[in-house]
């Protein structure tokens, strides 16, 4: 068996980015909460905290109470000096963002379904110049470009697996944009952010660890789930699929099967003439009730459908979930409804390229 050891580069990379996430998660913090929480050594912090103070990534709050010795200096986060652009597909929106989370700049971007890779790139670079020629900082301080695209995406590699909504197969999106970032590209499926950008706020409030973003609308059924700040992405990057569950029907699918559960909830809505009735509900629930017993998590709605439900509805949802699951009276479990998707997607966007600039 071959064992494989960080090096003591890698090791001292690494020490620094978790000090670094440990400050952004719990600002304001103090040298002596990071080595008594961190379980590092007084010299290894002091270095680190040096190196952050030289480089702009944090900046002073407050002195504590002293406990006898010196006032602790308490510190924050300070991301203002990273700048990046972004892309959301669901606001279909271009963003020129630091990573305080602050939006520079936005453009709104006119994007039909089934554009061709080509197209979306060229289009996002015009616009990429259009906000460069603006001079809102130097062109070397942007760091690189974040996406948020639909489909079956693999992070990794930077790839569009498959995309109904896009009509893109193995596409790697990388590539598109080389020329522009020099290989700084990061992707990731747009309902995963969302989850992430729950998540975070859930982690500022001392909420659920584990939690689930169901989407509920024309395009389909999906989830996403996110478990101590890390997306799931599965083996073949096909995590999530829920709409594809099989039921006892004929009912023909976009994924080329038949039966699926978007699929039925579809031809529902269809002969229904958009109206969410009951019958559609009860569906519904199978397929949130299905992914709570596998994963234990608390749900979170959004989608154009549920925004539609009325509260009458969506209390039926509830109890049509909650008669599904196993032990119910067990589980910490709750059903939250996502807001500002706007917002939602610009902190899911920002979260990510922290993660991407400093990962641990």
């Amino acid at each position: 068996m071959k064992n494989s050891f960080l090096s003591h580069s890698d090791a001292a990379l690494r020490n620094r980015n978790v000090i670094l996430r440990y400050i952004k998660d719990n600002a304001p913090v103090s040298r002596t909460d990071i080595w008594e929480n961190l379980d590092m050594s007084r010299a290894s912090v002091t270095q680190i905290m040096k190196q952050f103070q030289e480089n702009g990534l944090i900046v002073d709050c407050f002195h504590g109470v002293s406990t006898g010795g010196r006032k602790p200096l308490y510190v924050e986060f300070e991301g203002s000096g990273i700048i990046f652009f972004s892309f959301d597909w669901t606001t279909k929106n271009l963003y020129l963002m630091n990573l305080n989370g602050d939006v520079l700049h936005e453009i709104p971007l006119q994007l039909g379904e089934r554009i061709t890779p080509e197209d979306f790139s060229h289009i996002i670079k015009s616009k990429i110049t259009e906000v460069k020629a603006k001079k809102l900082c130097a062109d070397n301080e942007i760091v690189g470009m974040v996406l948020a695209l639909p489909g079956i995406i693999n992070a990794n590699n930077k790839k569009v697996v498959f995309s109904v909504e896009l009509g893109w197969q193995n596409v790697d999106v990388a590539e598109l944009f080389k020329d522009e970032f020099s290989g700084h590209i990061y992707l990731e499926r747009t309902l995963n952010l969302l989850s992430l950008a729950e998540m975070t706020l859930r982690k500022k409030n001392n909420k659920a660890s584990h939690l689930q973003l169901f989407i509920f609308d024309a395009s389909g059924i999906g989830v996403s789930t996110v478990i101590h700040g890390n997306i799931q992405h599965g083996l073949s990057c096909m995590h999530g699929e829920l709409g594809h569950i099989k039921l006892l029907s004929n009912e023909p699918c976009s994924c080329g099967q038949k039966g699926c559960l978007e699929a039925v909830i579809k031809k529902l809505m269809r002969e229904s003439g958009g109206e969410i009735t009951g019958e559609i509900l009860e569906y519904f629930s199978v397929g949130i009730s299905t992914a709570v017993n596998i994963c234990d998590t608390d749900v979170v709605l959004t989608g154009s459908y549920i925004e539609q439900m009325t509260d009458i509805q969506k209390n039926y949802l509830k109890n049509a979930v909650l008669n599904k699951i196993t032990s119910p009276d067990m589980r910490n479990f709750e059903i939250d409804y996502l807001s500002n998707v706007k917002q939602m997607a610009q902190l899911g966007l920002c979260t990510y390229m922290f993660d991407c600039c400093f990962p641990t």
